[in-house]
């Protein structure tokens, strides 16, 4: 076995190795960005490893950034196609203001709501609640206005996209990765520094007598 198998793998040992893992994330593929880094670089002595394993920790940050904001659009879309169900919900439940505009009477009001499905029926009384000293006349009128006036905007299309692409959500996103991207390429050029320092200095030194 060479001595470079002997070698054992320099950033397995010490805390700073000790990454916890989040959701979504498994030590097996952090061991081999690792484990790919180490056989890379080669890092030897302590400078070299510290900065092999700064590129590591910045490496799967970064990692960890496009998980967070995948997941972060995912559940704005979710949320976005909810409030278009919503909507399309809204817009039946607007069809029906003329029914209750034409119910002059507490019991046509509730002739209308029977029929409804109980979501519908639940929604409309929790909304505009037929009170016990109201105008029995009125009650219809005012669940007929709510109707008319209840807007719920449904985003598709082009206005999904932009609901999804916030400028500041977008502009923080690009500083994140900007700053990150830096970090790593500012860690690389001084491992590239180092180990060129390194060279340059072994082949000033004498060689050994024969």
């Amino acid at each position: 076995m060479s001595a470079k198998a002997k070698k054992p793998n320099a950033l397995k040992h010490g805390a700073t190795s000790q990454e916890p893992m989040l959701w979504g994330e498994k030590q097996e593929d952090y061991d081999a960005v690792r484990e790919g880094l180490d056989l890379e670089w080669t890092p030897n002595g302590p400078t070299e490893e510290n900065l092999v394993q700064t590129l590591l920790d910045l490496l799967w940050r970064s990692r960890r950034l496009s998980l967070f904001e995948k997941i972060k659009a995912q559940q704005k879309l979710e949320s976005i196609h909810r409030q278009n169900e919503i909507s399309v919900h809204v817009e039946k439940l607007g069809a029906l203001a003329p029914d209750f505009e034409a119910a002059t009477s507490k019991e046509l009001v509730e002739e209308k709501l029977a029929i409804l499905s109980p979501l519908y029926r639940n929604t409309i009384l929790s909304k505009w609640p037929l009170g016990k000293d109201e105008d029995p006349k009125g009650g219809g009128a005012k669940i007929a206005k709510g109707l008319q006036d209840w807007k719920f905007e449904k985003r598709e299309g082009p206005k999904e996209f932009l609901a999804m692409s916030d400028h500041d959500d977008l502009h923080l996103a690009l500083v994140r990765r900007e700053r990150l991207d830096a970090k790593i390429e500012q860690t690389i050029k001084r491992l590239i520094q180092l180990k060129a320092a390194k060279q340059a200095q072994r082949q000033l030194e004498p060689n050994p007598p024969r």
